[in-house]
């Protein structure tokens, strides 16, 4: 799954052989697959799948590719097409099973199961799976008297989770890669992670104000300056230690290589390794230090909880000598400070398939997620009492804690309250937190303000990426917002209120001030989030998430809306004049780059047309491979990410 914390992460693809803009769909598509970058390996089996004749191998990639994405009823679609094919394998129809569960249809995954063992005769391996089924309608009309809650302030359109409370406020991670609000000095990964085509999970700070908003903030350079992963982090009860999961910060590759098929090389896996940060007496956080038992090269480690007393450590990992796919381990803390050898929590805990996400209540209790036993989806969380390899028959805390779809990391107080993440229906994005307490437990809602003015703001592309900082200069808070897909972001705002909206973009910083005196509601105030300094004659900018399909250059549904927020804003200028400019990377035969880049920059720019722009105002330019941001010239060895980063569309300011 996409979670950071199953199991393995990422490979690191050799040297491709043939230009990207060359290579066959079905090449592409078997790259990407190969290397688990399951987003986008999905969307060109999909074109593959939608041809008269299609390979069995083509639907099972297909599904496979939705299915470690948790795409559920995607997944499910072309399971189903599958399971119905003689030539299918058994396994196929044990994951429509847990796709059909993880969408709650539990009658019919019932009778996926059923059939699977029929066929495999393994009723053993899915009797957990039909007996979840039998009792989820039980659960779900009886549900337990736990308070859940949907943390809006907190999260976004992408995947959210990972929640724990922190001095000021609450820690989380997140891979909405709010770029604007990192410390100067962590080192930001442009790159997408291939497996979901999104950013890399980062961890925050959100600090606990009043009206129902948060300001989030870097929590701090030193854990987020690794190039990938970072998160979740557990703290000791003075919040001087902190233990966090990355995924291979030093770049570590297993030595295995395996060659596939037409001459596909692969490597090995990044794994995830725990470190250890503690405060100085200034209160500032210490350089890391990795974990004793961290073997990136053999088996990942992470998801960190700490005992209350604070000498014994649990993690999940896959190491060697556990009870299945990843299990619960725990090391006590010797005399002299170091960390004893891990030893496996035992089998009341651990399952034959996957067991993650250990946190310790402040009475000692273990909550985890486990696959591997009877629930209502994929990952449920449950609660066991004891220690270190002694403890009592885990209880699944059952609905509404639990749902359908994955849920996990359950963080707890004394009290009784606290956080969990889910990717249940209803949220805002993929994964979410949601607040949490117990029965005996009631949480006030907290009071806001009456917002009864809808902001509507679009942001200019060199902005979109950042932390758009909304301050209320009455109140004297402030909220970061991302923009979305489409370069914008909506709010409500207080009536008859002075606002200031603050940019970051390296070392440059931006402010529009604006007000809503004299504004009523329903009304939407229309704001561009765009400083006029940004326009100046010879401005270049890189048009962000503007892509084209494999030697296309018709322009793509996600495509025109960025070019839709482009329009907005030569409509919100008169007068300016723009060169929109593509360019390739230097993989391929240049004449054939620079045609291509000029039937995509003729294509950008006749979209602009047709939305009102005039042809005078607009010049399209191909460049090909001209102009290189980085040093992949042709010859030179580059990754697939660093190629990338040369293919762009660029805007040039030719008159403001």
């Amino acid at each position: 799954m996409k979670k950071i914390g199953i199991i393995l992460m990422f490979c690191l693809l050799a040297q491709p052989l043939w230009s990207q803009e060359q290579k066959s769909v079905a090449r592409q598509a078997e790259e990407y697959y190969l290397r688990y970058e399951y987003a986008r390996a999905a969307g060109l089996y999909k074109r593959l799948a939608a041809k008269k004749k299609v390979d069995i191998l083509t639907l099972e990639r297909l599904a496979d590719s939705y299915r470690k994405i948790n795409a559920y009823e995607e997944a499910a679609n072309w399971y189903a097409k599958l399971v119905a094919m003689p030539e299918a394998q058994p396994e196929d129809g044990l994951y429509y099973g847990d796709m059909l569960k993880s969408q709650g249809k539990y009658e019919a995954a019932k009778a996926a199961y059923t059939q699977y063992a029929q066929k495999t005769n393994q009723q053993q391996q899915v009797a957990d799976r039909i007996a979840g089924c039998d009792i989820a309608a039980q659960w779900i009309q009886n549900p337990t008297r736990d308070y859940i809650e949907n943390v809006s302030s907190l999260n976004t359109a992408r995947s959210d989770w990972g929640a724990t409370w922190y001095p000021g406020g609450v820690v989380f991670m997140s891979d909405s890669l709010r770029r604007g609000i990192l410390d100067a000095d962590s080192r930001v990964n442009k790159n997408l992670y291939g497996r979901s085509k999104r950013p890399y999970y980062k961890l925050y700070l959100a600090d606990s104000s009043n009206y129902g908003h948060v300001y989030i903030s870097d929590l701090s350079a030193v854990f987020n300056q690794y190039r990938y992963h970072i998160g979740p982090v557990a703290f000791d009860a003075g919040y001087n230690t902190a233990y966090f999961t990355v995924t291979d910060p030093d770049r570590r590759i297993a030595v295995q290589k395996e060659k596939f098929k037409r001459g596909i090389t692969i490597y090995g896996n990044r794994r995830l390794e725990l470190f250890i940060s503690h405060k100085n007496d200034k209160g500032k956080w210490e350089a890391p230090v990795a974990f004793a038992y961290n073997k990136p090269a053999a088996y990942s480690l992470g998801h960190a909880a700490l005992s209350p007393d604070g000498h014994t450590l649990y993690f999940a990992s896959d190491m060697p000598g556990g009870q299945g796919a990843t299990d619960i381990w725990y090391s006590e803390q010797q005399s002299d400070g170091k960390w004893g050898v891990p030893q496996n929590c035992g089998a009341a805990i651990n399952s034959a398939e996957e067991e993650a996400f250990p946190t310790i209540g402040p009475d000692g209790a273990l909550y985890y997620s486990s696959k591997g036993r009877v629930g209502l989806g994929g990952f449920d969380i449950f609660k066991a009492t004891g220690a270190k390899a002694q403890w009592s028959n885990p209880e699944n805390l059952r609905y509404p804690v639990n749902s359908a779809g994955d849920d996990f990391y359950l963080v707890s107080k004394q009290n009784g309250s606290g956080f969990l993440s889910s990717n249940r229906i209803g949220g805002h994005g993929d994964d979410d937190i949601y607040r949490w307490a117990s029965p005996e437990q009631t949480i006030t809602p907290i009071p806001i303000p009456v917002l009864q003015i809808p902001l509507e703001a679009t942001v200019c592309p060199p902005y979109r990426e950042s932390c758009i900082y909304l301050y209320n200069k009455q109140r004297g808070i402030g909220w970061c917002f991302t923009a979305g897909p489409d370069g914008k972001f909506t709010t409500k705002l207080e009536a008859e209120t002075d606002y200031v909206i603050r940019l970051t973009r390296g070392h440059q910083r931006d402010s529009i001030e604006f007000n809503t005196r004299g504004k009523k509601g329903p009304e939407v105030l229309q704001l561009a989030v765009c400083p006029e300094k940004q326009y100046k004659t010879g401005t270049t900018f890189i048009l962000k998430n503007l892509y084209y399909d494999y030697d296309k250059s018709n322009i793509r549904p996600d495509a025109a809306r960025v070019l839709d927020s482009l329009a907005g804003i030569l409509q919100a200028h008169p007068t300016m004049r723009i060169e929109l400019s593509a360019h390739t990377d230097s993989r391929g035969k240049s004449r054939y780059n620079q045609q291509l880049s000029q039937r995509r920059a003729a294509a950008a720019v006749n979209y602009l047309v047709q939305a009102g722009i005039a042809r005078n105002r607009l010049v399209a330019k191909g460049y090909g491979a001209a102009h290189l941001l980085n040093h992949c010239k042709p010859g030179v060895k580059c990754t697939d990410a660093e190629h990338e980063e040369n293919r762009r569309t660029e805007i040039k300011i030719l008159h403001e």
